[in-house]
């Protein structure tokens, strides 16, 4: 794993419960275990942890996944964000309409 530059993040304000204790191994390790593996699986696609160290000595894993360098750009462009995110809402809610022509529909937006 490589190192990136030390960046502090200020205002985490979650909350978190407690799932259990670990033990350092033989080999400095701590293992995550199955509980919290189970818990993470929540995040369809984690492919890595940022790991955020405070003040006081608390340590944050923070699930991370990475994005095809072709589809940054949406991450880069808040109203293109916004509107996908909008889309996808109101396909759940069912507010869809059929397009007869799809190249008049796509030459049209």
């Amino acid at each position: 794993m490589k190192m990136k530059k030390r960046e502090i993040i200020e205002g985490l304000n979650e909350k978190f419960i407690s799932v259990g204790t670990k033990t350092v191994d033989f080999k400095n390790r701590i293992t995550l275990g199955r509980k919290i593996l189970k818990l993470v699986a929540a995040h369809a696609g984690v492919e890595e942890f940022q790991i955020l160290y405070g003040e006081d000595g608390d340590i944050l894993l923070r699930p991370m996944v990475s994005i095809p360098s072709k589809e940054a750009w949406i991450y880069r462009n808040p109203n293109v964000l916004k509107a996908i995110r909008q889309g996808l809402a109101e396909a759940r809610e069912g507010k869809i309409e059929k397009a007869e022509d799809l190249d008049k529909f796509l030459s049209n937006l």
